[in-house]
């Protein structure tokens, strides 16, 4: 499923594609893909002829500006992804819309499994849509730091990887992203949210965007979005996710999962303990070996 990166990803893509172009033709199949009032014949009229203005991504969301008083509001869905091809090679398949530009170039929305959007949206109605106005903070365009975060999550007992993954909290992380950054901040994911400290919540800020900066730099040089599990005979290129079992690539020891809001996320043991550490004062000689039995005892409480 397409996160934050993936879909900023296609955001650089689509403002390379079509800024400053002129959509000569448009059309759309009769599928769930279009919502609210779109149908394939209010598509075609209102993007047919257009120039796209700009390109901005909200969170997971699209919006393709066009140059009167609407936009396209797109989803990738799970799966779904934009890809140009010249108007002489056949569609690919799964191709639901298609936008043929000035250039000879058509652009094809490729949505497999369907759970993508595709809406024509009034730009004043825009901020008025539940999807657009009930996101969070996003962390690459807005300040996400520790500030931020423990505004955003209040005094919740909620486990923090599940309030990663709302996006009424922050805007765009899913499973992969909330577990690569709670990894790098050395943070267990079923930890109350309010249980963090100022220092723990700034480490969890910089993991974010560390996490979607090495995802986005994962991409690498191809156009088109590659998703996991298109990487037929690639290494893995997360430092947790997908990793359970396997040694952490801190400290050796053996990842473990847990599951969280429905979702598995992956974490290590010693480096992500459950229980906070105890203030220096307390540990007194046997510091380290109170440490270590925190430790030991957070896998099981985890799977309790």
């Amino acid at each position: 499923m397409p996160e934050l990166p993936e879909v900023e990803h296609c955001a650089r893509q689509l403002r390379r594609w079509l800024e400053g172009h002129i959509i000569e033709r448009a059309e759309a199949d009769p599928t769930r893909l279009l919502r609210g009032k779109t149908t394939p014949r209010s598509f075609a009229k209102a993007l047919s002829g257009r120039t796209v203005v700009n390109v901005q991504r909200r969170g997971k969301h699209l919006l393709l500006q066009l140059d009167d008083d609407r936009c396209l509001l797109a989803h990738l869905g799970m799966s779904g992804k934009w890809v140009r091809r010249s108007a002489a090679d056949p569609a690919p398949r799964s191709s639901r819309a298609r936008l043929f530009l000035s250039d000879s170039s058509v652009l094809h929305d490729v949505d497999p499994r369907m759970f993508g959007v595709l809406m024509i949206v009034p730009k004043d109605k825009l901020a008025k849509l539940p999807e657009l106005r009930d996101l969070g903070p996003d962390p690459l365009t807005d300040r996400v730091d520790a500030d931020v975060l423990r505004a955003v999550f209040g005094t919740s007992r909620s486990p923090i990887k599940v309030l990663l993954m709302d996006s009424s909290v922050i805007a765009g992380l899913g499973n992969i992203q909330a577990t690569e950054a709670l990894f790098r901040a050395r943070i267990h994911p079923a930890r109350p949210a309010s249980s963090l400290t100022q220092e723990e919540l700034t480490r969890l800020a910089k993991g974010i965007t560390a996490s979607i900066r090495h995802t986005l730099a994962a991409q690498g040089p191809d156009e088109e979005i590659v998703y996991l599990s298109e990487r037929r005979g690639a290494s893995n290129p997360f430092l947790a996710y997908g990793r359970a079992r396997e040694p952490c690539p801190r400290c050796k020891t053996p990842l473990l999962s847990v599951t969280l809001g429905g979702r598995t996320t992956v974490y290590c043991p010693r480096c992500q303990p459950l229980s906070p550490p105890l203030p220096h004062r307390e540990r007194g000689s046997g510091g380290e070996a109170s440490g270590g039995q925190a430790t030991r005892s957070a896998p099981r409480r985890a799977r309790g």
